[in-house]
């Protein structure tokens, strides 16, 4: 047989596999993330009480774990065997670290929300956004933590837990930023605009966290200090984004008052502040 199409039938035979071993490893973590976290019946949510509030949240977890295992898949073994083997055991980890990254947002990011009653049983699509932020954000933390070749676990870890940190530090210095009450917009009068806003904010950091995480791995002093500068100086400039977003995407209009000021929230002005965070992250990540 020609050696060319041989080597062609054995890498389609291997990307097959790796499809089959990374389905298999995203249907497993929708099953802990029903099973350990949320703790409920998928189908009678999704398909019986319609709830898009869940859809939703469930949507922004399974991307989450897509953007974390892209850091697994960019592993290089040796042999096809050892590749397989990479994202098998990393995608247990990450399916694990999602779960904790999911956990923290609850208690320590959306902590004044009971986002498990919000979502399930009031259909909080507000607060259903500000979950599916978490995931999204925890899993561009991950792909960036988890991957590169120098690196270990116990560096990775750090990083992970870095950037779940500033994530937490981010959602709490937000309602100063906006100068109203985020998470009261949220829970008590299921505001979607919030929700979309703040879930656009925490996928813009867990940008900029990547990008800064993304360089390989040194030594702790070296990689550590590049790390934290290049981190500090997106930040900084992220701040700035809210403002601009008034100044040039919608002129002669404040957000916030679009958003919290109305008797029926603005939730396209919150689209707007949403992707004005995004998209801020990913210049400023393709300035630095």
């Amino acid at each position: 047989m020609n050696p060319f199409f041989l080597d062609g039938l054995t890498r389609i035979g291997f990307v097959i596999t790796e499809l089959a071993v990374g389905f298999g490893i995203f249907w497993l973590g929708q099953l802990a993330y029903q099973k350990l976290f949320r703790r409920m019946d998928l189908n009678l949510e999704l398909f019986v009480r319609d709830n898009p509030a869940v859809a939703i949240a469930l949507v922004g977890y399974n991307f989450g774990i897509i953007l974390a295992l892209a850091g697994v898949l960019d592993k290089e073994g040796e042999t096809w065997l050892d590749q397989l083997l990479y994202l098998a055991s990393y995608g247990a980890g990450v399916i694990l670290l999602m779960l904790v990254g999911a956990w923290v947002g609850d208690r320590l990011i959306l902590r004044r929300c009971d986002c498990a009653r919000e979502i399930v049983e009031e259909q909080n699509v507000g607060a259903a956004s500000a979950e599916a932020g978490v995931h999204i954000a925890n899993g561009l933390v991950l792909s960036a933590a988890l991957g590169g070749q120098s690196g270990t676990w116990i560096v990775g870890l750090v990083c992970w837990a870095v950037g779940l940190g500033v994530l937490v530090l981010v959602s709490a210095l937000y309602p100063r930023v906006v100068h109203y009450n985020v998470f009261r917009e949220i829970c008590k009068r299921n505001n979607p605009a919030t929700g979309v806003a703040l879930a656009g904010l925490l996928i813009a950091t867990g940008n900029v966290v990547r990008v800064a995480f993304t360089p390989e791995f040194q030594n702790w002093t070296e990689s550590f200090t590049q790390y934290f500068i290049v981190l500090g100086f997106c930040l900084l400039a992220l701040a700035l984004i809210r403002w601009l977003a008034d100044l040039v995407l919608v002129p002669g209009v404040k957000i916030s008052d679009e958003i919290v000021n109305q008797s029926i929230p603005n939730l396209g002005a919150g689209l707007i502040e949403a992707f004005a965070y995004i998209a801020g992250s990913f210049l400023l990540t393709w300035s630095v």
